[in-house]
């Protein structure tokens, strides 16, 4: 059996977990943690009883967390497309009409490493 930290503050959906079943198996158990975390250090912890690491994290976060000094499990995340419903919903920002979107799961990847290329101008 495989366990799954789910680091989010969105629901695992239907089709994710489903995906992560044919990934790591049919016996696969989810740990759901939807705290913020201030850095790769609160995500270890937070998934130190679990084998892989499934996060939506910022860039920099997970640069840390896929360092190797820092943390040795599998870090991994959901791709997704971002498909129109048709329906329009009103932005509690602005108060206009905006076309509404759902998130349709594609598939799981593995973040292997986070680097950042700059040049001088």
């Amino acid at each position: 059996m495989s366990k799954v930290l789910w680091l989010s503050r969105h629901v695992m959906t239907e089709e994710q977990k489903k995906d992560l079943q044919r990934i790591y198996g049919d016996d696969v158990e989810v740990k759901t943690c939807n705290e913020n975390v201030a850095g790769w250090k609160d995500v270890v912890e937070a998934g130190e009883d679990c084998d892989i690491l499934a996060v939506v994290l910022p860039p920099a976060i997970l640069a840390d967390l896929t360092n190797p000094r820092n943390n040795t499990k599998p870090v991994i995340r959901a791709k997704a497309n971002r498909v129109p419903t048709g329906a329009k919903i009103r932005n509690p920002a602005t108060g206009k009409l905006e076309d509404e979107f759902q998130f349709e799961h594609i598939a799981w990847e593995q973040v292997m490493k986070v680097e950042v290329l700059v040049k001088t101008l």
